[in-house]
């Protein structure tokens, strides 16, 4: 859940800097974004919305969205993204917030382009209806900022080579699932309830780290020691997409011995 405060009567102003004075902006201050995971599907079905940008700062496989504007909420910011990246206008009660992320980057499209970048970033899922997630396709977005866009599988982006703060974006996405499972069978049967616990506690640790550096060179990610030489890229197994039975043939005997109790109590106070 994302927060937003507000003091006093505060009036956001409309200001355009040209290219000079927003690259000075962005060597003084640090961005803040709304990016959004569009999602569709449950379980081993579930799928992802990527896009493939081509321009800096980050030229392959990122989210959808983009920065906010003084006085959005976070939501209202992944709303506004969503419709400007995909034509799409959705109510920000449907986004659903997954984590916060600080990035660092080496390059931007502004000059100097090697100052770089920094972003402070508010990811959300949007789970989209069947018929919203068909007209969705590398035809919606655009052709100057991207160069493909495809629905990918969460264990492939986990397992492929991919950034690492969509990795782990992906990663809270499915334990913010899995907490949701565990919530619905709260006050249910007790083997239900250890279930989706255990899914959830797997998913919540499932980070191999909380912090890297990463080059990307020749469209590959290249991990980076402190010592800034390359170094493996760190690995964890992932938990199961599955999403555990809610009820199963132990929960009807718990139930079934609830009900016998009640049933011979109710006959002795007769």
């Amino acid at each position: 859940m994302s927060y937003h405060f507000v003091t006093g009567d505060f009036t956001p102003q409309k200001v355009f800097l040209p290219d000079k004075e927003y690259g000075l902006a962005l060597d003084a201050l640090v961005k803040g974004c709304a990016d959004v995971l569009l999602t569709r599907g449950e379980g081993a079905s579930l799928r992802i919305l990527l896009g493939k940008r081509k321009v800096e700062p980050q030229p392959d496989w990122w989210f959808v969205g983009g920065r906010t504007r003084p006085g959005d909420t976070p939501a209202e910011g992944a709303a506004r993204n969503v419709k400007r990246e995909l034509g799409l206008a959705i109510e920000t009660r449907r986004f659903v917030h997954v984590n916060t992320y600080s990035f660092v980057w080496n390059y931007r499209q502004q000059a100097p382009t090697t100052n770089g970048t920094a972003d402070a970033s508010t990811v959300f899922e949007l789970p989209l209806t069947q018929a919203e997630a068909d007209g969705l396709g590398p035809s919606k977005f655009d052709k100057d900022e991207y160069a493909d866009a495809a629905w990918v599988g969460p264990l492939d982006i986990l397992e492929g080579d991919y950034h690492p703060a969509l990795q782990q974006a992906v990663r809270d996405l499915l334990a913010q699932r899995a907490y949701r499972d565990l919530r619905n069978v709260s006050g249910g049967p007790p083997a239900a309830v250890a279930r989706c616990a255990r899914r959830f506690v797997a998913w919540k640790e499932a980070a191999p780290l909380r912090a890297c550096k990463v080059r990307f060179v020749d469209g590959s990610y290249q991990f980076v020691g402190t010592d800034g030489a390359r170094v493996p890229r760190p690995t964890k197994a992932s938990p199961s997409l599955a999403r555990p039975p809610l009820f199963a043939l132990r929960d009807v005997a718990f139930y079934a011995s609830i009900a016998a109790v009640a049933f011979v109590a109710g006959r002795r106070s007769k």
